[in-house]
């Protein structure tokens, strides 16, 4: 079975219901881990709210409320000079307004003498108190509100002493009443002398209106103009009708005269036309011809057409014809003549009425001239009339309304002096110093989170750094009591040997089996655990069987002897066997308790351990150690702390970089790989090292936050079995 390939990108499944499941669980995750910053954001805010509410001056609120009427109450069946349709919603937010109209305000302070501290200087203060510093104070603690979908307005007035609220509420109502009736009386007053002076203008325009009237009636010399036109009118409309009759008739003989002239002289046609055919001339003449045809019809049956007879009648018959055809063409003359006569009779009809519509139409205009100025002059003196008659009843109606007073308001709930201060509002306070100094200590934590620049969870940083995360160590409680311990060793049920198998199992799977011989261990920075995780990796490695030898190749500041026997000191190492003083036998060091397990101290201190490192000597070491042991591993200097790093990650099969979580900088490790990267370095993988898992860390140990759970499944089910063969 081909071994998975750990430096190509991973290649997760698409579950978007897990990844919102898995930000959920992060941010509830981060809210748990920052909750003391919360916590103590929520306690100095609520300390800051107690002592605001200790020094907070105690204010009183008392409400008066008042109706406002849908009609002003009348006493006598007449209209007022002020008249507002209280049913209008305008008018209801303008008496809301006008409750705190300065004049309004200065009365109500004035009736309740709350203006003789005018002068006085308060205590702390250099400031005399002035007239404008009161309103504008009583301006600030009076409030008023239409209550919705109602007449009823609340007029709310604050202050530190409740009795001294409920007076000034009251008093608000009461003097809004007696101004609203001076205002009223005033305006009738000015508007009954107004309405006095207009009556008499009116009365002396009426009677110049009327005067007028009669002089024009007598100058044309009619009292009505409307009886002439109702003479006038009909007769209009007859002339109208007997002049549309009479060129109808015009029109109807002027047709017939005109087919009389067509005729001519074709007798067919003539006796076609009844007028010619019924003439009596026409009439003995066609007897006659006919008489004479049939005596001509006898005669020719009886003789030839030669003999003298039959000439005679034939030629009787031709002059008969003449005869008839100038009977005919004479009635067709007369005929004409009629039908002329008869057109030029309705012509003259038509001419005579068109005439007298003329001069009827001609007396209708001069008449509705006439009527016009008639008109007008009625009009004035009934407009004058009509307005004189107005004025002189508002005038009446104003005398007996000027000493009205309707209520437009009514009083229905009077104010009393409250028993509970209105502010400060103890439980909104302190409901609101929580939210914020909650909502302030989650905005701290969230921006500490922003300001954090390292790798937090392993997709951060397979994502980050295109490539695999090889093994998640956690934070393990033993290694700071003990700092000398080797997790690896604790067998089954310590917390972090499976981390140190699971680094081994994708180490090696991550490499070639020709290639999984030397491993090198760095970081990017100090006191990231790269040591820590050397020395694990390399037992795990023993205890999988191989031989192992670990180096300390961190000639900077070593550290492996010092953790392994507690000391780093007159022991033979690296430097010694590169600079041919010893030989691998002599420097390398058996562990007396793992097996397979050997080590290397960084031997003799030297003043160029970068020159030291780039000799050949150090590729013999590698030749000369992977004969005799089957797996090695070397601890070198962060990179960038020293160079020397870089001088050796080109010779070894993996270089492996451990990498602080929740702490070291992504730029710094990004650079780190880069330069691994420039100096031809086999990178397998990351190590994720000393990840929080405590209360609410599993966030960042993510894949490996069940491992503690089946360990301590593990654990206890081994004890189990130990209790069941006992």
């Amino acid at each position: 079975m081909p071994s998975p390939d750990l430096n190509s990108p991973l290649d997760y499944p698409d579950m978007q219901t897990t990844e919102q499941g898995q930000d959920i669980r992060r941010v509830l995750v981060f809210l748990r881990e920052k909750s003391w910053i919360i916590v103590l954001c929520m306690a100095v805010s609520i300390i800051a709210a107690a002592i605001y509410l200790k020094k907070a001056p105690k204010i009183y609120e008392a409400t008066a409320t008042v109706q406002v009427e849908q009609e002003e109450q009348k006493i006598v069946k007449v209209e007022q000079i002020i008249q507002e349709d209280l049913k209008s919603q305008e008018i209801l937010n303008t008496i809301v307004q006008k409750f705190k109209s300065r004049q309004l305000l200065e009365r109500v302070l004035e009736s309740n003498k709350m203006f003789a501290a005018v002068g006085t200087i308060p205590p702390g203060s250099t400031t005399p108190i002035t007239r404008e510093s009161i309103i504008s104070r009583f301006d600030d603690n009076v409030k008023t509100s239409l209550r919705r979908q109602t007449r009823l307005i609340d007029i709310s007035v604050r202050d530190k002493d409740p009795k001294l609220a409920a007076q000034l509420a009251n008093s608000l109502v009461e003097q809004y009443v007696e101004l609203d009736s001076q205002l009223r009386s005033t305006t009738t007053k000015g508007a009954y002398e107004f309405l006095k002076d207009e009556s008499e203008r009116l009365k002396k325009k009426l009677e110049d209106s009327e005067q007028n009237l009669q002089k024009y009636r007598e100058q044309v010399g009619s009292v009505s103009f409307a009886q002439s036109q109702d003479i006038v009118t009909p007769q209009l409309r007859d002339l109208s009708t007997r002049l549309t009759q009479a060129k109808a008739d015009t029109i109807r003989t002027k047709a017939i005269y005109e087919d009389a002239k067509k005729l001519g002289s074709n007798i067919t046609a003539l006796l076609a036309e009844p007028d010619v055919a019924s003439d009596p001339q026409v009439q003995d003449a066609k007897i006659n011809l006919i008489k004479l045809e049939n005596d001509f019809i006898l005669t020719s049956l009886r003789y030839k057409s030669k003999h003298p007879k039959y000439i005679q009648a034939s030629n009787s018959l031709e002059e008969f014809k003449k005869v008839f055809t100038n009977a005919v063409l004479t009635a067709a003359a007369k005929y004409q003549r009629s039908c002329l006569m008869a057109y030029e009779s309705a012509k003259t009809v038509e001419e005579g009425v068109e005439k007298l519509l003329k001069d009827a139409e001609s007396n209708a205009l001069s008449l509705a001239d006439q009527a016009i100025k008639f008109n007008l002059l009625s009009r004035e003196v009934d407009s004058d009339r009509a307005l004189f008659e107005a004025v002189l009843n508002r005038l009446k109606e104003t005398s007996i309304t000027t000493d009205m007073a309707p209520e437009k308001i009514r009083l229905v709930q009077p104010a009393y002096p409250p028993s509970f201060p209105a502010s400060p509002k103890i439980k909104i306070v302190l409901l609101l110093s929580v939210l914020i100094g909650g909502m302030l200590g989650t905005f701290i934590g969230f921006g500490i989170d922003a300001l954090d620049v390292s790798i937090k969870t392993i997709e951060q940083a397979e994502n980050t750094f295109s490539l695999p995360v090889l093994a998640a160590i956690p934070k393990i409680k033993e290694v700071s009591k003990n700092p000398g311990l080797i997790v690896a060793t604790e067998g089954v049920s310590s917390s972090g040997v499976e981390t140190f198998r699971t680094l081994r199992t994708s180490v090696l799977m991550g490499t070639k089996e020709n290639e999984s011989k030397i491993f090198l261990i760095t970081s990017a920075l100090p006191e990231e655990g790269k040591t820590f995780t050397s020395i694990n990796f390399a037992v795990s490695l023993a205890q999988q069987g191989y031989k192992t030898l670990l180096i300390d190749a961190d000639l900077r500041r070593p550290s492996i002897a010092e953790y392994l026997i507690g000391k780093n000191k007159d022991i033979p190492g690296l430097t010694d066997y590169l600079l041919g003083k010893k030989s691998l036998s002599e420097v390398v060091i058996k562990h007396k308790d793992i097996q397979n397990f050997e080590w290397m101290t960084d031997g003799t201190n030297v003043p160029n351990p970068t020159e030291l490192l780039a000799q050949e000597e150090l590729i013999r070491l590698f030749e000369e150690a992977s004969v005799r042991y089957d797996k090695i591993v070397i601890d070198s200097a962060p990179i960038h702390v020293a160079s020397d790093t870089l001088l050796i990650a080109n010779k070894v099969h993996s270089t492996i970089l451990v990498v602080r979580g929740c702490k070291t900088p992504v730029k710094a490790v990004t650079r780190s790989i880069q330069l691994l990267k420039n100096a031809d370095a086999r990178l397998t993988g990351v190590v994720l090292n000393l990840l929080p898992t405590g209360k609410g860390k599993g966030y960042y140990y993510h894949d490996y936050y069940y491992h503690g759970y089946y360990s301590d499944y593990y654990k206890k089910g081994s004890k189990n079995k130990a209790s069941k063969n006992t």
